[in-house]
C-alpha cells in the first residue's frame, strides 16, 4: 500500500479512535480476545487468499470486536495492493480501532513488505493497537507497530496460529461471513 494512502489513513484512525464512546475505552488490551478474533477473521479470509489479499481493521464497538474487511488486487503472482481505505470507511462510528491483519496470497510472501511495515507503524501511536499477517502457508504472526524497518519487525513476529492446521468452526465462520458481507 502506498505509504502517502496510510498516513492518511493513520489520521483517520486517530479520528475514529479519539471519538471512541466510553465503554469501549477500557484500560486493557483485549489482547487474548484480539488474537481469537484475528483466528476466525483468517479460518474465512485464509483460504479464500489464493490469488488475493484481504485486510481488515479490528475495532472493538460497544463491547464486540469485528474487523472492517477489503480485498486487494493482484497484478502479478506474489504482488498485490489492497486499498485499506475502503475498510476504514465501514468501521461504524463511535468505535476504538485496535489493530489490523491481512493476509498473503497463497503463491506470495512469506515474508512483511516495507509496505505492511511502515502502515502498521504508521498507526503505533494508537493505544493497544495490534498487527497481524499471514503467509502463503497459512501462518499468521502478530509483529510489533513499532517497528519501522522490516528486519526488525521480522525478528519481533510471534505466531498466533495456522489457518490452514486449526479445525473450523463452521457454523461460526458461516455466522460471520453473513456479518462481513
Amino acid at each position: 500500500m502506498h505509504v502517502v494512502c496510510r498516513w492518511v489513513l493513520a489520521s483517520a484512525l486517530m479520528v475514529t479512535t479519539f471519538h471512541a464512546d466510553a465503554e469501549s475505552e477500557a484500560p486493557e488490551c483485549l489482547q487474548k480476545q484480539v488474537e481469537a478474533h484475528v483466528r476466525q477473521q483468517y479460518a474465512i479470509y485464509g483460504p479464500q487468499s489464493v490469488s488475493h489479499e484481504y485486510f481488515g481493521f479490528i475495532y472493538l464497538r460497544n463491547g464486540v470486536i469485528k474487523s472492517a474487511v477489503t480485498r486487494g488486487r493482484c497484478a502479478t503472482a506474489g504482488k498485490c495492493a489492497v486499498d485499506s481505505n475502503e475498510a476504514i470507511q465501514s468501521i461504524p462510528r463511535p468505535a476504538k480501532v485496535l489493530g489490523e491483519w491481512h493476509t498473503h496470497p497463497h503463491g506470495g510472501s512469506g515474508s512483511l513488505s516495507i509496505d505492511d511495515v511502515r502502515g502498521a507503524y504508521s498507526n503505533h501511536h494508537i493505544s493497544c493497537y495490534f498487527a497481524f499477517y499471514s503467509t502463503p502457508s497459512g501462518e499468521i504472526y502478530a509483529w510489533d507497530p513499532h517497528r519501522i524497518s522490516v528486519p526488525i519487525a521480522m525478528a519481533s513476529r510471534t505466531q498466533v496460529g495456522n489457518y490452514m492446521e486449526e479445525p473450523l468452526d463452521r457454523e461460526h465462520v458461516a455466522m460471520n461471513t453473513a456479518d462481513a458481507l
